[in-house]
């Protein structure tokens, strides 16, 4: 079969590799449809990179496909089911999986960084790592399900009411993905970006106020146009607690969901003091797949939007380097 290998920074191979096969009860073979790009397929593929992955391994994690054969202990899904992917398998004997934080996992392996990934034409997984998705999704939409089950992570910790401000800082896939759940919440939102085609895109799907964070100060814009600032704030990027705390409102929440491990921003700890600030850590999806599936098949949020280049696995290299390049909000690559 074809698949996307990481060879190292900044070098992706499009070549043949075997086909993997049902060895253990509990696999299920899928036929793989469609694969999102994520902002860490990005990052490990950055020169230098900001990110480390396995090299040699298949890429991708955000996978979708068709069920084609399944060990003789499946019994949830079956032969012809339309499936998303969990890409975190977690081990389920450690003291965090046997507590239900799935999540933090001690023992994880993340497909695609550290085992072989899903951007191929065939993934064998675990029975407990896919769910079922309707066949009338298109593929490209089915895609969204693991990005917006991470999200849903995060709002589930930080729950929005009617007419509260949400400020989001980064406009990319994920941040817009928060826009889009905040919103349907009833919150105002501003979206905070460096990139004034990220913002106009977000200003079309109704983003309440939009910010250049290098034209203009975001903690006074979100004093200005409220008063006393946000509700609720989502570093989307994992570089911007600086800002987070201080465009806050007091007794507000900032959701820290962005990852760069890189970066070590100065905390200004009194503020959080005196504010009586909330600070959650959202990581990955915690038992969020089903809504995510919910969310999509009954087009509660318009994720479809979201996606803006489909390659086939051939570009998948040009498909990245446009969403690097932020020419594509979410690029989505399509096998079959």
């Amino acid at each position: 079969m074809k698949a996307a290998l990481f060879q190292g920074s900044g070098c992706l191979e499009v070549k043949d590799v075997p086909k993997p096969e049902v060895k253990n009860p509990d696999d299920v073979l899928i036929e793989i449809h469609a694969i999102g790009v994520c902002g860490t397929d990005i990052r490990a593929l950055a020169v230098p990179p900001l990110y480390e992955f396995k090299k040699g391994l298949i890429l991708g994690h955000e996978g979708t496909g068709k069920v084609v054969g399944v060990g003789s202990d499946v019994t949830g899904v079956a032969v012809g089911d339309h499936v998303v992917i969990h890409p975190n398998i977690w081990c389920g004997k450690c003291h965090y999986c046997r507590t239900g934080h799935i999540n933090l996992c001690e023992n994880f392996q993340h497909i695609g960084d550290s085992i072989d990934g899903v951007m191929a034409e065939f993934a064998c997984i675990p029975e407990r790592m896919v769910y079922k998705i309707s066949a009338e999704v298109p593929a490209h939409i089915a895609a969204m399900a693991e990005p917006l089950a991470c999200v849903l992570n995060g709002t589930n910790k930080a729950r929005a009411h009617p007419g509260e401000t949400v400020l989001i800082l980064g406009a990319g896939p994920i941040g817009m993905l928060y826009m889009m759940l905040y919103q349907a919440m009833g919150a105002d939102v501003c979206v905070s970006d460096t990139n004034e085609e990220r913002l106009r895109f977000a200003a079309e799907l109704g983003a309440t106020y939009t910010v250049n964070p290098m034209k203009q100060d975001v903690p006074a814009f979100l004093m200005e146009k409220t008063g006393i600032g946000a509700d609720i704030v989502v570093d989307a990027v994992g570089v911007l607690l600086d800002t987070a705390i201080l465009a806050a409102k007091k007794g507000g929440t900032i959701v820290l969901f962005g990852i760069n491990t890189v970066a070590q921003p100065t905390v200004h700890q009194v503020e959080i003091v005196f504010k009586e600030l909330q600070i959650v850590g959202a990581y990955i999806t915690k038992g969020t797949f089903p809504q995510a599936v919910d969310i999509i098949e009954n087009h509660r949020i318009p994720v479809e939007k979201l996606v803006t280049l489909r390659v086939p696995l051939e570009q998948t290299k040009y498909g990245i380097d446009q969403m690097a390049a932020a020419k594509s909000v979410k690029t989505v690559i399509e096998v079959k």
